[in-house]
């Protein structure tokens, strides 16, 4: 088995999947065209887990599964006809060719890989994979929520003017287009937090986030600029992304934090509030 494509797929298509997950739905009841159709949107993984795997399995496995979870759970990923849309670690888009093979199997026209669709909803999708290593065996499964666009204000994840700040400039960029470029950063992180809420996710991993930012609870805070920081890394070079810190340190004290005792929640109204004020200071 390519245990690289499995570690690569699940963490791109990174309360349902703890160390041992049951389902009592299938899909076989459905038609080809109603599967194909209920999988088109936007989806976020909130759960990485195994399937009826043994005590013995679970133990030789527990490494490659901490590594999958930390590495991957909460990712997203978008499908629309034939393709697949991923975010990496790192916030880039990889697109994927993909076919349903009836009655319920996933194959990617890229690899050999195939995923088995164990439950399907039209909130909830759980996708399970067998994995080999060493000597045991077992149902890696990926528990996903749908991201639904007029839950967020008709912007979906994969939204276009939420997804400037991903593609790195190929030269320097004006004050505004800077401007835009954080808006657009801060507008995202605060709808992916919404929606991971709304998922059931009970925590977030803040490496999944490029703004400087330390979170608290009840707070946020900023931090110094560091021209090494995946936060630069968006800009063009070092003195764009100083301009896009100021940008944060001049709004930051004038955007209040939201008294809000779901930290989730109010981590993505500051960042909304924030993105809001940069905009009408910066049109």
């Amino acid at each position: 088995m390519r245990f690289f494509f499995v570690l690569f797929i699940l963490g791109l298509l990174a309360a349902g999947c703890g160390t041992g997950t049951t389902t009592n739905r299938d899909v076989k009841h459905l038609s080809p065209e109603a599967i194909q159709k209920k999988l088109l949107g936007n989806w976020l993984v909130f759960k990485v887990g195994t399937r009826n795997a043994t005590e013995e399995q679970a133990a030789l496995l527990q490494d490659t599964l901490s590594r999958l979870k930390d590495i991957f759970e909460l990712n997203t990923f978008i499908v629309s006809p034939g393709k697949v849309v991923v975010e990496d670690s790192l916030g880039r888009w990889q697109q994927r060719t993909w076919e349903l093979l009836p009655p319920d199997i996933i194959g990617f026209k890229e690899e050999e890989n195939v995923f088995e669709i164990v439950t399907l909803s039209d909130s909830i999708l759980t996708l399970s994979s067998r994995i080999d290593y060493k000597k045991a065996h077992a149902d890696i499964m990926l528990a996903c929520y749908r991201i639904k666009t007029e839950g967020y204000g008709d912007q979906g994840l994969a939204a276009t003017a939420l997804s400037r700040w991903r593609t790195k400039p190929a030269k320097p960029e004006t004050p505004a287009a800077i401007a835009g470029r954080v808006v657009s950063l801060l507008q995202y992180d605060g709808i992916y937090l919404e929606a991971l809420n709304n998922s059931g996710a009970d925590y977030f991993n803040t490496r999944r986030f490029q703004l400087p930012f330390s979170y608290y609870n009840g707070g946020v805070m900023l931090k110094p600029f560091d021209s090494s920081s995946r936060f630069a890394g968006l800009f063009f070079n070092a003195g764009d992304a100083r301009t896009a810190h100021g940008l944060l340190k001049e709004y930051f004290e004038a955007s209040p934090y939201p008294e809000e005792d779901n930290y989730m929640l109010a981590y993505s109204a500051f960042m909304k509030n924030l993105a809001a004020a940069i905009q009408k200071g910066n049109p």
